[in-house]
């Protein structure tokens, strides 16, 4: 099979699209899902992948193997419950398979029952004794039971079975630092790094053992080793942030903060934090700023209501100052009732070290996991995909653009197609698209030529407003779908390139003059008055799409673009009933599921978003994987 040898060779997207093609040709073969749902567990979707096991197991109830990987999707998204049914289902039909004992075990340990973990490591370890896995895990398990002699026995016999094992290195280390031996640790994330410099959370964690031996040269150049392999690590700029502070580096920790709010805007001691460095250089608009934003993200964080009534103080705000000390106090009596002494929770929430030690981060130290296949790791900005417009096909090598094509049609363009006297083939596809000037000019030319012949002034309008559009020649465009519209006022693909057409143009303009009329906002002038530049209300557009819905109501690009219209206007609710019409009419649009994903994940609803990305995923959406990775996983 196809998808098996694709499945071997860690091709996991195209191992998909061909169990799709298995599961559509054999809908009794319980085979094709059972490895579509190892490829979409491959690629991080477990969710997708409990699907796929379910009906696996629907099928064919006594396969042992299904009931084991959907456990394993069970504990990956926290659903530990589930996932212990499955392996004890599992172990009913194979009781003897060490594997299911070893994953048991894990996810015992996920529960923090680090007894019933060690008693199922030690089952797979009598069952095959030389699983260097199960001597880690048990070795974990007996650290979190304090039982650390034996712990370190268990992760001393994974690394005589298993010497290249990058895992039992680190996590040996990780125990070793807990214990208070960072000497210790630091050898043993050398020889992981000897395995593989490439790993940035070996870097991470040896960086954590050189604060602790007191080497902070040695701890910045793992931090900054850590950020040339995951440049995006939040965590890593907060750590360097500190170690800046401490050693009163204040502008290296400044720039260090400035990164972690780029790259996580809402963590609220990196405002806290880095307005004691505000402080401390006399900035105290600045300071007052980052609190104020703390308090905005945390409203009972009595600790920055602390250290901005000294900042106020500082700046003549006495009334304000006695304010944020009185909404202090409250918050902690609340907090702590019990409290005989209400200073000493004052000094206690002033500290900033004490929040320095419950912090959240996006730090995923991806770069040391990537591997060949797995598309959940690569970097990508989280957008929705575009509109869709009626475009000419084109074969690959005309093609300009790096990003793949998706193209749909229906039948009736599939007749047009057929027999059209222009000699066009017609698609409906994404605005990612590009055509050489030459080549569409050599188009446009035969293109009249044969509308000449054939007498289709309609069709030569229509057809050369594409290729206008295609060269990004819009105000030709336009008029020629304007023309086109006015020999017949009933061609519900021309309204839909004009809407979407008319919505692009005045989104553009929208962004220009945004752009061109910004202001920098100083500290100083935050609050000032600023020029205002209003966004489109995209009547023109949506007069558009109404008249091709009116004409065609089973045009599910038309929704589609609808929704991304009331998604630029906020009207999130509304896109995602369109976006639901819109697959109700088209169950195989790509896009229309990944774009009411997203649009589910603003509105906080992230079930029912990673349940669009599996099938986003699924049906071709590369990106699906990434992004179930950073929200569905956790």
């Amino acid at each position: 099979m196809q998808g098996q040898r694709q499945l071997q060779n860690d091709e996991y997207l195209d191992a998909i699209k061909s169990f799709n093609t298995a599961v559509l040709s054999k809908n009794e073969g319980f085979e094709a899902y059972f490895l579509r749902g190892i490829a979409k567990y491959s690629l991080g979707d477990y969710r997708g992948a409990v699907n796929d096991f379910t009906k696996t197991v629907n099928i064919h109830s006594l396969y042992g193997r299904a009931y084991q990987y959907r456990g394993i999707s069970y504990d990956r998204i926290l659903d530990y419950q589930n996932a212990i049914k499955d392996f004890n289902k599992a172990l009913e039909i194979d009781p003897f398979n060490a594997d299911i004992f070893l994953a048991r075990g894990d996810t015992k340990l996920h529960m923090h029952n680090y007894e019933g973990a060690e008693d199922d490591f030690t089952s797979a370890i009598h069952l095959e004794s030389n699983i260097a896995a199960a001597w880690l895990s048990r070795g974990l398990a007996r650290h979190f039971q304090d039982k650390n002699t034996e712990a370190l026995e268990d992760m001393d016999k994974a690394i005589y079975l298993d010497y290249f094992n990058l895992e039992a290195w680190l996590k040996r280390g990780m125990i070793k630092y807990e214990l208070d031996s960072a000497e210790a640790a630091i050898k043993d994330y050398d020889h992981a790094l000897s395995l593989t410099d490439k790993n940035p959370y070996v870097y991470f964690q040896r960086a954590l053992a050189d604060v602790k031996v007191g080497d902070t040269a040695m701890a910045e150049h793992d931090y900054k080793k850590v950020l040339e392999l995951d440049p995006t690590n939040a965590l890593t700029y907060y750590n360097l942030a500190i170690l800046y502070s401490n050693a009163k580096e204040y502008e290296k920790a400044l720039s260090a903060y400035n990164e972690v709010t780029k790259l996580n805007p809402l963590n609220v001691y990196t405002y806290y934090n880095r307005s004691s460095i505000y402080y401390e250089l006399g900035d105290y608009a600045a300071a007052e700023e980052d609190l104020s934003r703390a308090i905005d993200i945390f409203p009972d964080f009595a600790g920055a209501f602390i250290n901005r009534s000294a900042v106020r103080h500082e700046l003549n705000k006495h009334k304000d100052a006695e304010k944020d000390r009185e909404r202090a106090m409250e918050i902690i009596a609340a907090a702590n009732g019990d409290e005989p002494d209400p200073s000493k929770l004052y000094s206690r929430y002033a500290d900033s070290a004490y929040f320095n030690r419950i912090i959240e981060f996006e730090a995923d130290f991806i770069a040391g996991d990537m591997e060949r296949g797995r598309v959940q790791f690569d970097r990508i900005n989280i957008m929705p995909k575009q509109n869709f417009y009626l475009l000419l096909s084109q074969n690959k090598g005309d093609i300009q653009k790096d990003d793949a094509i998706k193209e749909y049609t229906d039948e009736s363009l599939v007749a047009y197609n057929s027999g059209n006297p222009l000699g066009v083939k017609l698609v409906f596809s994404t605005n990612n698209f590009y055509m050489e000037d030459s080549l569409a000019y050599n188009k446009i030319s035969d293109v009249e030529l044969l509308a000449a012949k054939s007498g289709d002034s309609l069709g030569k309008y229509a057809i050369v407003g594409i290729l206008s559009m295609m060269i990004h020649d819009y105000s030709s465009a336009l008029l020629d779908y304007d023309k086109a519209i006015e020999i017949n006022p009933n061609l519900s693909y021309v309204y839909l390139n004009r809407g979407t057409l008319r919505y692009e143009m005045n989104q553009s303009k929208y962004e220009e003059r945004k752009y061109n009329t910004s202001v920098s906002v100083s500290r100083t002038s935050f609050n000032g008055p600023q020029n205002e530049v209003k966004p489109p209300d995209h009547k023109t557009t949506i007069y558009d799409f109404e008249k091709a819905l009116r004409l065609n109501p089973k045009l599910a690009f038309v929704y589609y673009n609808m929704a991304n219209v009331k998604l630029s206007l906020k009207k999130y609710q509304r896109a995602i009933d369109d976006y639901s019409k819109a697959i109700e009419l088209r169950p195989d649009l790509a896009e229309a599921y990944y774009n009411r994903a997203l649009t589910l994940l603003f509105v906080d609803e992230p079930k029912l978003a990673c349940k669009d990305l599996s099938k986003a995923g699924e049906l071709g959406i590369r990106e699906s994987y990434n992004v179930i990775k950073r929200y569905c996983t956790k």
